[in-house]
């Protein structure tokens, strides 16, 4: 793949339970939190034990059909937005109607978006892997900021328990993790929860 989304070198073709996970940090990287999919993804690499394909993603175009290709599900990594505490961790099925990516939700520059993508995947008849959503509630996301503590911590606990995570995704959780999922600043439930209420549509 060519620059909107760099491939790792780090990758497995098969997961735990069989499912290949492809992880897709998003964000631009000068813009404070806006840049904690792509820090999450880097940090993942770092490890280089976790068994899945790691790309980063920092502007939204036309190739990212081609994330839909090969995969088992798909994660997304982003910053989100919707009114809850920085450093919140959410775990969502995509599409959600309760919270937006910031990458992938609106339209990039060159008119471009998650939207997009599934809809002309959809006219192409391709078929679409699980999507899923890792989104960080965001505090600062101006141009040349520092990432705050409260989402530095969030990168520590989902970078931590990425091996749970991953078998969460493609395996038990493949039967119940369909709803939505809210993760406070400093809960190390992540990514199984505590059996909160899935996070309510228009939650912003």
């Amino acid at each position: 793949m060519s620059e909107p989304a760099r491939q790792s070198e780090s990758r497995s073709d098969a997961g735990e339970a069989g499912l290949h996970l492809r992880v897709v940090g998003c964000g631009n990287p000068h813009a404070g939190d806006d840049s904690v999919g792509l820090e999450v993804v880097r940090h993942l690499r770092a490890r280089g034990d976790c068994e899945c394909e790691l790309l980063e993603m920092p502007q939204a175009s036309v190739e990212m059909l081609a994330l839909l290709q090969g995969a088992g599900v798909v994660l997304f990594v982003d910053a989100v937005s919707s009114g809850a505490p920085p450093g919140t961790v959410h775990l969502a099925p995509l599409p959600s109607s309760g919270i937006e990516p910031r990458a992938l939700g609106a339209l990039s520059s060159h008119g471009w978006g998650l939207a997009e993508m599934l809809g002309l995947a959809g006219a192409l008849g391709r078929p679409t892997p699980r999507l899923m959503l890792l989104g960080v509630e965001v505090g600062t996301v101006g141009p040349g900021e520092a990432r705050t503590s409260a989402v530095e911590g969030a990168i520590q606990i989902v970078v931590e328990k990425f091996p749970q995570l991953r078998v969460f995704l493609t395996g038990a959780g493949q039967r119940d993790g369909h709803d939505s999922r809210r993760f406070p600043p400093g809960d190390t439930t992540f990514p199984i929860g505590s059996g909160d209420a899935p996070i309510a549509a228009g939650g912003r």
